[in-house]
């Protein structure tokens, strides 16, 4: 009996944690798209003719930000990352059950 109950316990914990976990990790957003802002000596953002400003992976907008930090000294370079929408159907679901 009792190591039925404990084999009943465990087996109850695993499929806890398993739906946790795939409910936690199947809503993760990632950024679709990465821009490089320039900022002046001030700190004021400004834009720069001929250098490129948007990517779609972090590795080579670091890349560029580190080459872009060679040329132009006088200015500062950050990442700025834009996250897509995130349309959730349970939510719908909840909604239509309210009406």
């Amino acid at each position: 009996m009792v190591k039925s109950l404990d084999k009943f316990v465990t087996g109850f914990f695993v499929v806890i944690f398993g739906i946790l976990w795939y409910c936690s990790s199947r809503y993760q957003v990632k950024p679709s798209h990465y821009t490089i802002v320039v900022h002046d000596v001030f700190g004021k953002q400004t834009k720069i003719n001929g250098i490129r400003t948007s990517f779609r992976t972090l590795e080579v907008t670091q890349s560029y930000i580190s080459e872009y930090h060679e040329h132009f000294e006088g200015y500062g370079f950050s990442i700025g990352q834009d996250f897509p929408i995130i349309k959730n159907p349970a939510f719908k679901i909840f909604k239509k059950i309210q009406r």
